[in-house]
């Protein structure tokens, strides 16, 4: 019974990230690299690092999670995410989200989600989700168009003043959903490696749209207030980049916070 209450934690927690590609290329040389650590109710579950490169034209990002602490003890958990595209004004416009993820348990996906001019057209998984499941086009079409794969969705164009201004709008083939902020950006500051980075902190809340059963996890996560994101300015990747997210869930405040920056052009308070 303990490890299957830990299962669950662990589960709705890598739900709670997405909630936190192969057609064009981008100079490796751009890149912003910053790793994370993750805690549920003040234990730490896993390790997370987010890349991004990105122009005026196309962006790139990638993701990697691994659990961690006594959650990698108990469930090895590894996913990988990429996921590209071009830019259009002030939004990032994706054209490929790939995926994979696997456990210690044996179990794994993989997948990827293809788009034309921003709209998702086809869902290919190995395994295939059951019959149920698995979305057709006009699914797709329905809950996808004008939204982000959920890692692109983290990020917020330079484009806007205040990130706390964006609506965020994720889809992943299959659960859609919406973060929504309440007031404009508070400016903060965080410490990383005793560097003091400039942030606008952001408060929102998760807005559940398709694919989700209903739960306390929802419940919390829901209400105004509960979704807080503190957002950084990278000049080089014209790019807000999150340093910081705190979700409030039943278990706990749902903690992703940055340990290491790889990139010298993120805003940093002098003072």
């Amino acid at each position: 019974m303990k490890n299957f209450i830990k299962y669950i934690i662990l589960k709705s927690t890598f739900r709670l990230l997405i909630l936190i590609p192969f057609l064009i290329s981008v100079s490796a040389e751009a890149e912003t690299k910053v790793s994370y650590y993750i805690n549920l109710g003040g234990i730490k579950i896993s390790d997370t690092t987010l890349s991004v490169n990105s122009n005026n034209e196309v962006w790139n990002i990638r993701s990697e999670i691994s659990a961690a602490g006594i959650v990698d003890v108990i469930i090895e958990f590894r996913a990988f995410s990429e996921s590209r595209g071009f830019i259009k004004g002030n939004k990032l416009i994706p054209e490929t989200y790939s995926f994979s993820y696997e456990t210690g348990k044996g179990r794994s996906r993989k997948g990827t989600l293809s788009y034309d001019m921003g709209i998702p057209f086809k869902l290919i998984t190995q395994p295939e989700y059951d019959v149920d499941e698995k979305p057709d086009f006009d699914f797709l079409k329905e809950y996808g168009k004008e939204t982000n794969d959920p890692y692109s969705a983290l990020f917020v164009s330079g484009e806007f003043d205040d990130p706390c201004t964006y609506t965020a709008h994720g889809f992943d083939g299959i659960r859609a959903f919406k973060t929504k902020f309440v007031r404009l950006g508070k400016k903060e500051d965080i410490i990383i490696n005793d560097k003091k980075y400039e942030v606008l902190k952001c408060m929102g809340y998760f807005e559940p749209i398709i694919g989700y059963k209903p739960s306390e996890f929802l419940d919390e996560t829901s209400k105004p207030g509960s979704v807080n994101y503190w957002y950084n300015y990278s000049s080089r990747e014209n790019l807000w980049i999150p340093l910081k997210v705190i979700i409030e869930t039943p278990l706990g405040g749902f903690v992703m916070k940055a340990v290491a920056v790889e990139t010298e052009d993120l805003t940093i308070n002098k003072n």
